[in-house]
């Protein structure tokens, strides 16, 4: 398959899956045998259509007499790849980006629609049609075509934020977002890692608000280098990091991470008590405790057991020093990483997500020793998932406080005694974070 026929695939199949476009990227790339060059190719289409399918069905929209309806869903796809490639990729000629389209429709496409995607795509390069922008005097309804978001999320922000904030954040998420590491402290140190990084070519940054995060700005060929493989560092973003450093795990600890998968946040809490802790890693999908496995086992990790159960209703004999509530939730932080979370998620979820993890915590509040704490967190922008969930929490036990955030992070993300991670501030995904200490004379 070619880079184009693989990402008309994984687009096609986005529309019809519940797994997320990643982890069906993923699938097709070890199919498909493509060149490095032909990942990336594919990579960015993806990405870009996903980011910008509003704006490019309502330029689509415009141009075809039926509308963009009167295609299959194969052929819809063609013409948004096509018309990305005029609007969005310099590199690629408008003519070859028109003959590529054409030959998908051949090969995937009806006969009478050969024509018309021809005609079509040279229309819109022809007049410019890309350079439109929409001016329906409704300031949402523009905003969420020309961002590709949902109408009811932006006046969400809107009203939450404000109208600058917001723009902001929608200009963030169709942004490309960027690799971040993080050193695996019980193998190297940072700035060893830095220069290994630097010596092979991937142009590795240190972050300004968090040194410890690593940003890779070549990352072509990480993650099969050594260092990768030998476990000196993990892929996980600077807003996830600094959630990490609200644990304070030290040694002897014994930690339950309630929400493992993929074991990023359990693999911190082990780092940080300097690989002498014992963490229970438990997941509610059985599937991605082998992925916790396989990360806890590249990063040399000791002392750490599995467990397949639900994080509102897992029972212990034994209560813990540490306790990790990395919640499921609704992700509105991290659209620019989940690029079809956009149109997966719901008003709705929002009231659905807290009550889930309203449950989780009330569980998890039992399962705290005496002087021990809960971290929560999330990688949502929600008051509902974020702030309230705290304060509610606290109402029901009194035997927690909240431990206040500015004492473990950089000021410029402590917020009234949360980790509050904000795109539009920070320019790192949307976190959000508490760490509640229970009293040690309960």
């Amino acid at each position: 398959m070619t880079a184009r026929e693989t990402a008309l695939k994984i687009l096609s199949d986005v529309e019809k899956n519940t797994e997320f476009s990643d982890s069906i990227l993923r699938k097709y790339f070890t199919q498909a045998g493509l060149s490095r060059i032909d990942q990336n190719l594919a990579r960015e289409l993806v990405s870009g259509v996903l980011r910008q399918r509003t704006k490019l069905d309502w330029l689509l929209d415009g141009c075809l007499k039926r509308g963009l309806k009167s295609l299959n869903t194969l052929e819809a796809n063609i013409l948004r790849l096509g018309l990305y490639q005029v609007a969005f990729l310099d590199k690629i000629p408008a003519f070859a980006a028109v003959n590529e389209s054409v030959e998908l429709v051949k090969r995937f496409g009806r006969k009478e629609i050969i024509g018309l995607t021809n005609a079509v795509l040279r229309d819109i390069i022809r007049n410019k049609k890309y350079l439109k922008k929409p001016d329906t005097g409704d300031r949402v309804k523009d905003a969420g075509i020309e961002y590709s978001h949902p109408e009811w999320l932006i006046e969400r922000w809107a009203k939450q934020l404000g109208w600058d904030d917001t723009l902001k954040i929608l200009e963030f998420n169709n942004s490309p977002a960027p690799v971040i590491i993080r050193t695996n402290r019980l193998k190297t140190s940072a700035e060893i890692l830095f220069e290994q990084l630097q010596a092979g070519g991937f142009e590795p940054k240190y972050l300004k608000i968090l040194p410890q995060a690593i940003e890779i700005n070549n990352p072509s060929g990480l993650v099969d280098n050594e260092l990768f493989v030998r476990g000196h560092f993990y892929f996980q973003d600077s807003s996830a990091q600094a959630a990490g450093m609200l644990f304070g795990a030290k040694e002897g600890d014994i930690i339950l991470d309630l929400c493992a998968a993929p074991g990023g946040k359990a693999g911190l809490a082990i780092e940080q008590a300097g690989g002498r802790a014992d963490v229970f890693a438990l997941d509610l999908s059985f599937r991605k405790l082998s992925r916790v496995r396989e990360n806890f086992i590249r990063l040399g990790l000791d002392s750490w057991y599995l467990i397949n159960g639900d994080a509102a209703k897992i029972k212990f004999k034994t209560a813990f020093d540490l306790v990790l509530a990395d919640v499921p939730c609704t992700g509105l932080g991290v659209i620019r990483r989940r690029l079809d979370l956009r149109w997966r998620i719901r008003e709705t979820d929002i009231q659905r997500m807290a009550e889930l993890q309203s449950r989780i915590l009330e569980n998890a509040a039992g399962l705290v020793k005496p002087g021990g704490a809960l971290v929560y967190s999330t990688c949502t922008l929600t008051p509902e998932e974020n702030q309230d969930q705290i304060a509610i929490f606290l109402n029901r036990h009194s035997e927690f406080s909240l431990g206040p955030a500015e004492k473990y992070l950089p000021a410029v993300l402590a917020q009234y005694g949360f980790l509050a991670a904000w795109p539009q501030l920070h320019q790192m995904d949307g976190a959000f974070a508490a760490r509640l200490v229970k009293n040690k004379n309960i």
